[in-house]
This record gives structure tokens, sequence and C-alpha cells, in this order.
């Protein structure tokens, strides 16, 4: 699991965080401080965190987009700034690192966080920040905008000083990108930014951080947080997580009203470690699932964390997860499964098969037609074309429209030699 130390090395490496005083600040800002006690462990990962122990709450920023954020907004010592939307009061902390306090007022129309937020920031002794329902009759050196929801960058214009200008993720899912809005005189211009500038590592140039799916998968992260379904993605994520945890300890529906916000969180930065995984951030998957884990062992975060190192190439680690999967519970199909694909992989047929065995013969397993079709492949490649037909068919049975195994069958009906 990351330290601060790992993910100020991870913002480096990606040429997001270059600037010393940025990252000082963040060094010297807990952000556990600024989440809920049950959420303490979720403190440092890169991930939109939730802002409340409502888990359909509100999130802050992943730690890539608001360093992303405060690299644009470059706040100088003496500078005014006004932050529109608290989401918990971590960015006003570390931005009063960087500016004086007492020059920074946050703008949180919702009582209930406009009161967490004055609260967290007093404990961190930064009760000179202010926060207020709606924005000071004042103007400021620079905004910077954390709240999605209206008004838009330009309608907030008249906040700035001559010479201000405003940080705002552009409105909707057509508009991933940064908007910069500069005012001067009685005029203002506004700028995107697609992507963020090269940055200069010692190794060379870092490639350029695409801002737009950037944008694509925080908005996937802070939905699968928020519990919202906006689009087909958010969806098909979903489904996947409500397959693989039903009937298990942390299923909703087996747990009821027990459900304790430690083990909601878990399912939550499970389901976060899976978009991760599927956008191949594998590093971050990684961290997630872990995450998840220190919130509540589950085995399913256990079996998708070594999926996760499969990719790697990190085969012994992956089989070790699964292990401590079944640990945690065995009657969950999925690490009998992945033990036997790992060793298939790595060419121990016969050592597969009592794995595999196990998996079809598992109580609680959403995906039974996958273990049936690597039982099909060992028995192939061992030539035991019978056996073969045999778990293919039962392959289908379990899920008829399974197109790898409907093909394999193909092929093996079609075919008259032996088949590899």
């Amino acid at each position: 699991m990351w330290t601060r130390d790992d993910l100020l090395s991870s913002l480096r490496d990606l040429g997001l965080l270059r600037n010393p005083l940025l990252e000082r600040a963040l060094r010297d800002t807990p952000q556990e401080r600024f989440l809920a006690e049950p959420f303490a462990p979720l403190a440092y990962s890169d991930m939109p965190l939730p802002a409340r122990t409502d888990l359909d709450g509100p999130t802050m920023p992943s730690a890539r987009c608001l360093v992303a954020a405060l690299g644009l907004l470059e706040p100088t010592a003496t500078g005014r700034i006004l932050v529109v939307g608290s989401r918990g009061g971590y960015a006003a902390a570390v931005l009063a690192q960087l500016v004086d306090p007492e020059g920074i007022a946050v703008v949180e129309p919702d009582a209930g966080l406009r009161q967490l937020t004055s609260s967290r920031l007093r404990e961190a002794g930064l009760a000179s920040v202010r926060v207020v329902a709606k924005a000071p009759a004042e103007t400021f050196d620079r905004v910077l905008v954390l709240d999605p929801g209206p008004p838009g960058p330009r309608e907030l214009a008249h906040l700035l000083s001559d010479h201000g200008f405003l940080i705002s993720r552009g409105r909707g899912v057509h508009d991933l990108a940064f908007v910069k809005v500069i005012r001067s005189g009685g005029d203002t211009m506004q700028m995107t930014f697609n992507e963020a500038p090269l940055a200069v590592l010692e190794e060379g140039p870092s490639p350029a951080v695409d801002f737009g799916r950037l944008f694509a998968v925080e908005d996937l992260l802070a939905h699968a947080w928020e519990g919202r379904v906006t689009g087909h993605y958010d969806q098909h994520f979903r489904d996947v997580v409500e397959e693989t945890f039903r009937g298990g300890p942390l299923d909703p529906e087996t747990a009821g009203s027990a459900m304790e916000p430690s083990r909601g969180a878990a399912r939550r930065s499970f389901h976060a470690a899976y978009i991760l995984q599927s956008a191949g951030e594998l590093h971050r998957a990684a961290d997630a699932y872990e995450r998840s884990l220190r919130l509540a062992p589950s085995a399913e975060a256990h079996t998708f964390l070594g999926w996760t190192y499969s990719f790697m190439g990190h085969f012994e680690a992956a089989v070790d997860e699964c292990h401590r999967a079944i640990a945690v519970d065995p009657d969950f199909g999925n690490p009998y499964n992945d033990i036997g694909a790992y060793l298939i992989e790595q060419g121990r047929l016969d050592d597969a098969i009592p794995w595999l065995e196990k998996a079809v013969r598992a109580r609680r397993y959403s995906a039974y037609f996958y273990a049936h079709t690597n039982l099909a492949r060992v028995y192939l490649m061992k030539g035991m074309r019978e056996r073969a037909r045999k778990a293919l068919q039962d392959a289908l049975q379990s899920n008829p429209d399974y197109a790898p195994a409907r093909e394999l069958l193909r092929r093996l009906e079609g075919s008259t030699g032996y088949f590899g």
C-alpha cells in the first residue's frame, strides 16, 4: 500500500508534481485529518475519496487531479484565493501551506459540509481559513473551482481581481479538460488545457498527461465512490462488482443494515480498483485493492489483487493472494480458478486440474464457465478430447453466450486429428 512518499513519487514521475513548494505543502498536510475516521486507511491513495462518512456524498479529487489543478493555479505567497466547493477541506489545507491562510475563503452552500470543513480546518490549526455559504463581496487573485455544478467558469469571473485567473474543470462529458479564465480590465479570456505541459525530468522529458483520459477515469472512479450510475460504463462496472460480491460478507443483501462504513468503503475501494485495473492503471489498482483489504479483508479483493499481479507478470504473488482469499472465504470460487489458470500459464497442467475442479464445485462463484473452459483447455493440451468436450458443454450450460467456449467446441467438433 502506498505511503505519502510513494504517492508523491508517482506524481513526480507523471510530470504533474514539479513545484518543490507544492510538494512540501502536500508533505506537510496530513490527508487523514480530512477523512472520516473509518476511512483513514484510504489516505495517500491516488483516487477520489469520500468527503464524509456518507459514501453516497461528494468526493475530494484524486491526488493527480488536485495536483494538476494546483499546478495550473500558480498560487503566490501573498495571493488571495477563493475555493468554490469544499470537498472536505483538504485542497484548502494544502493551499494554506502556500499562502497566508487568512487570504483563503471556501464557498460551501451545503450546511453539513460547511460545518464539517470548518471543523476539520480548525483541528488542523487553520481556523483563519474562512468557510462561507456564498462568495464574499470581494475579489480574489485566484479562484479554484472544485464543485462540478453550476455556475460555469465564466459566470465566476466577476470574483477575480484584475489580472487574476480561475482554474476549473470543463463542464460535461465532452469537455474533459481544464479551463483557465483570465480577467484583464473589464474583459475575460478563456483558455482550455487538454494536456499537462511537458515536464523535464532527470531521465528526460515526461510524456504529456492527457487530461481527457485523466478525467474520463476520474469520473468513473468518483461515480463508483458516490454510488452513481450515469452511463453504460458505470453500469458495467457496477454489475461486475455486484456479481462478484453476491452472497458474500460484503453483499448489502446479506449484511443488510449491519454494513459498517468501513466495510462499505472496502467494497467501494474494490469497485474503484477494478475500474483502474480495466483502464490498465495496474499500480494504482493494486494500491486500491490493498486499501480495500485494509478496510475489511475479503476474498474478492485478495483474488482481484492477485489478478492484477498476474498482469504485471508476478505469478507467484498472484497465487499467494489466491491462497489468502481461500483462507478468508473457502466458498468463493474465483481464487481456485485463478490458481488453475496461473498454473496453466506456467505449463503445470496436472497441478492445475485439482484447482479447477474445486472451482466448479465452489458454493459461491458467478462465472463457473471460466473454470469449465480452463479445464477444457488443459484436457485439449493433454489430448483428452472427450473430457474437453464435456467441460465445454458444461461451460455453455452455465453461460450459453460465452463465445470462447462456443468457438473452442466448434473447432473441437470440426477437427478429426489431435487438437493442441
